[in-house]
């Protein structure tokens, strides 16, 4: 009986493991909009769907190829505080030079210490 009940556990277990692998969960940030490897300019319109812990707002902030900080903003989650929704932004930047690749990036920090709990990008052109 209890080699039973061990058996249908481990089986149960190793269902749930695989199971887990094969559907990973729900990325909390997605971005739509620009699309990867797009031609951008300031300001840049940053749209996806995302799940905000800080007053229903996401972080922006564009970085140049050599990964220095460019531009900030933030975006604003339609969603009650907490749920899945989407998300719309704009941030600014300015090049020291003429178009070259560079990041966008859309983030969550904690309430608790500030600290980055979610991230999300997607490379582009800066121009």
């Amino acid at each position: 009986m209890i080699g039973r009940i061990l058996g249908a556990f481990a089986i149960g277990g190793g269902l749930w493991w695989l199971l887990c692998r094969l559907c990973p969960g729900r990325e909390r940030i997605k971005i739509k909009s620009p699309a990867a490897l797009s031609l951008v300019l300031s300001p840049v319109t940053v749209t996806g769907i995302g799940q905000a812990t800080q007053h229903n707002e996401l972080g922006l902030r564009v970085r140049d190829e050599a990964g220095n900080e460019i531009g900030t903003g933030t975006a604003s989650v339609s969603a009650t505080l907490g749920a899945r929704g989407q998300f719309s932004g704009s941030v600014s930047y300015s090049l020291a030079s003429v178009t070259q690749p560079g990041r966008i990036e859309v983030y969550d920090t904690s309430p608790r210490d500030g600290n980055l709990i979610h991230l999300s990008s997607v490379d582009v052109t800066l121009s």
